[in-house]
């Protein structure tokens, strides 16, 4: 009898032992996926992101591509040269970005453009040009333009170029 509830107790032991390393391994693989943490408040992936993961069906080749900006604070619109909106679509394609987290964020957003992009469909934009944010509204998400090829320049010198008209 005592034979049989020591052999029992083993079996019971090495079950228990060999569920708990089981559940540790499934963890740990669990834990490699999860997105990576900054040392700042907010929440940023480490992978960036192309144009193409924003919108999925983008297409540059178009050639009926066009560009609009309207400032947020007078919602006018800016009229920007074909050339100028060219070169605002070629930054803006080669652009990087990662998904941006506000939770918890020191950020604090102040939106200074509208816009609007035409290539093989209709994409709006609200942009914090200080803080190299955009607001992508058709995914409702926060992206931090990590590599903007001098998109952000580009905009600024057409605002600019605007106000020297007048």
């Amino acid at each position: 009898m005592r034979k049989r509830k020591a052999f029992v107790i083993t079996i019971v032991l090495v079950v228990l032992v060999g569920m708990g390393i089981y559940i540790n391994g499934q963890n740990k693989s669990l834990e490699s996926v999860k997105p990576d943490k900054t040392p700042s408040t907010e929440k940023v992936k480490k992978t960036s992101l192309s144009v193409k993961d924003l919108f999925w069906r983008v297409d540059f080749s178009d050639e009926d591509s066009y560009i609009t900006v309207e400032k947020v604070t007078s919602l006018a619109e800016v009229e920007i040269s074909e050339e100028t909106q060219k070169e605002l679509l070629k930054a803006f394609e080669n652009a990087k970005f990662k998904e941006l987290k506000m939770v918890n964020s020191n950020i604090h957003l102040h939106y200074d453009y509208i816009i609007k992009i035409s290539v093989s469909g209709y994409y709006g934009l609200f942009v914090d040009s200080s803080n190299k944010i955009l607001y992508v509204d058709d995914k409702e998400q926060n992206y931090l333009v990590v590599d903007d090829n001098g998109f952000f320049d580009i905009l600024e010198d057409a605002v600019k170029k605007k106000r020297s008209l007048y």
